[in-house]
């Protein structure tokens, strides 16, 4: 049976891996005397939903401490949620409660308010300060929590409501959001809210080199499972630390060693498999860059290749030569794991990411511009007349013709690089 397994969240600890840094922080938080609470942040399938679910197994959580005679981990998923309701986030709450809560003693009172219609603070208030005073701490691990966020549903009263149960009556937040939380407000007023004040932010990065090794060797150790040199490096490099891509890599080596292929054959199979299953993913990603990003990663292509490395290396201070936002890029997409560093130069995350984005730049073979049409756009958006460009525009989209037209002026003028052939063999 293949191990690796993409598209859903992991559910089975004993196949869970990495992550220790931030689940000490987390778990250290809960276990400090303030029980505090701490907000998890990740891009779209980093890893987010199955760091929770970890924490809210009961074995897992009685392993770092958080025993079920001191702490109820409560676990809550609001993706696709978009018409929910206060009252029907309370109602979710105290059914989960209900049902995990160790004390008898307080089911009546969890039973009397799951049938209220509405909710009153102080009634919620009176709940939680005997679930306290029984030395209980609720802990609710809010996945997909901008759902909540951004409902204009949900006031300011509820979101004050909630910090006070976390500040004063046991109760910690565990919410999981895309971006930080004051950022996935629905209105200006709400930004302003203390409720968003009572968190520390965990960010969930691709895995390091080590974490993707360790994943890696988890799941193929003994038996038929096991990967050679070469099969193991394909793995961790297309994977590039997103555990997503690490899982649907693994699992294509996997399932085309089972066919009996081997070498450039079952490489070949993996990487059809890979980049059909990765397409969607790659697609979000770029279109969550902003154009200044964009410009970034095309310099960074142009760069990437060897001959252009001769000329100019994709340093920060290379990179900033072109674009002088570059530093702002490289931080902020480095934090998403859209790139790495290496050596002091920068490069896409995975070699299958480079390609894609070769591939949504390029025009298809046969559905090239011709050179009058690039002649025409440039008169038309003010752009000077360039042989360079009337060569290289052709064989790019006509949507991106700003961004590379802007990028090869200033490659060639900054590094003294004449001649678009090399140029061209980078992007395409």
């Amino acid at each position: 049976m293949n191990p690796f397994s993409f598209g859903n969240p992991i559910k089975d600890p004993t196949l869970f891996y990495g992550r220790k840094a931030e689940i000490r922080q987390i778990v250290n938080r809960l276990l400090s005397s303030a029980h505090e609470s701490t907000s998890v942040v990740g891009e779209r399938r980093i890893g987010k939903t199955s760091l929770l679910n970890y924490l809210a197994n009961p074995q897992v959580a009685k392993g770092f401490g958080l025993t079920p005679d001191k702490f109820c981990m409560i676990y809550l998923d609001f993706q696709g949620l978009t018409d929910i309701t206060p009252q029907r986030f309370w109602q979710r709450v105290l059914s989960k409660l209900s049902k995990a809560v160790c004390d008898e003693s307080l089911q009546p009172e969890l039973s009397r308010l799951s049938q209220q219609t509405s909710f009153d603070l102080f009634d919620l208030e009176d709940l939680f300060q005997a679930t306290c005073e029984k030395g209980l701490t609720i802990v609710l691990l809010l996945d997909e929590f901008e759902y909540v966020t951004q409902n204009p549903n949900f006031k300011s009263d509820f979101f004050g409501g909630l910090r006070a149960l976390a500040i004063h009556h046991g109760v910690a937040l565990i919410p999981s959001t895309r971006r930080e939380l004051v950022d996935l407000c629905h209105s200006e007023e709400l930004k302003g809210s203390p409720f968003f004040n009572i968190f520390a932010n965990v960010v969930l990065r691709p895995f390091s080199p080590a974490e993707t090794a360790e994943l890696i060797m988890g799941y193929t150790s003994g038996g038929d499972l096991t990967l050679n040199p070469g099969q193991f490096d394909l793995v961790q490099s297309l994977g590039g630390g997103f555990p997503l891509f690490v899982q649907a890599a693994g699992y294509y080596v996997l399932d085309g060693k089972a066919q009996g292929l081997e070498g450039e054959a079952l490489s070949n199979y993996v990487h059809l498999n890979f980049d059909q299953q990765s397409d969607s993913h790659f697609t979000y990603m770029w279109a969550h860059c902003s154009d200044s990003e964009k410009r970034t990663l095309v310099a960074l292509l142009t760069m990437g290749s060897q001959n252009i490395q001769k000329v100019a290396a994709p340093t920060i201070e290379n990179l900033t030569k072109l674009h002088p936002r570059a530093p702002q890029d490289l931080a902020s997409m480095s934090k998403r794991g859209l790139i790495v560093e290496r050596n002091g130069s920068f490069y896409p995350f995975s070699p299958a990411f480079e390609k894609w984005i070769k591939n949504e730049l390029a025009n298809l073979p046969g559905e090239e511009e011709t050179a009058a049409a690039t002649i025409e756009w440039a008169k038309a958006a003010g752009v000077g007349q360039n042989k360079e460009a009337e060569k290289i525009l052709p064989k790019f989209k006509r949507k991106y013709w700003p961004l590379i037209s802007e990028f090869l002026e200033e490659f060639t003028m900054k590094f003294a690089v004449t001649g678009s052939v090399e140029i061209i063999k980078a992007l395409l």
